[in-house]
């Protein structure tokens, strides 16, 4: 398979876009965190959480959001991938967003909408590639 095959394939093109905005929005968020110094950030909210290994657990989840975005836009490991970025954002919603709301903004704040988005996009996505869910 041809290396612009791997990210846009033709017949899925709507499904391909949705991937490419998915891995670019979450790329950005684990690469910002990354680049200005704020894993210690999410390692203290999680600390506060009770997690165990708040900065180990930081950094894996900067990795998956960075490292499994690439891989995921170039149609390698999205099983897995998509997998652990769904059970993020879904642990996000059950120790953060949950408490506010559904909503984002306006009827709620720092609701769960935006996650419930991105579970959905990485379950479509894992869908749409299923017949080579590694490879």
């Amino acid at each position: 398979m041809k290396l612009s095959e791997r990210i846009i394939a033709g017949p899925t093109l709507g499904t391909d876009v949705l991937r490419i905005v998915l891995c670019a929005i979450l790329f950005t968020h684990g690469s910002y965190r990354f680049l200005h110094g704020d894993v210690t950030g999410l390692a203290d909210l999680l600390k506060a959480e009770g997690v165990p290994l708040p900065l180990f657990t930081a950094s894996l989840i900067t990795l998956a959001e960075t490292l499994g975005t690439a891989l995921v836009l170039f149609r390698l490991m999205v099983l897995p991938t998509c997998l652990v970025l769904a059970t993020i954002e879904f642990a996000g919603i059950m120790m953060f967003n949950r408490h506010n709301g559904f909503f984002t903004v306006g009827a709620g704040d720092g609701g769960w909408e935006y996650n419930a988005l991105l579970i959905t996009c990485n379950l479509v996505t894992i869908w749409e590639n299923r017949k080579r869910p590694f490879w």
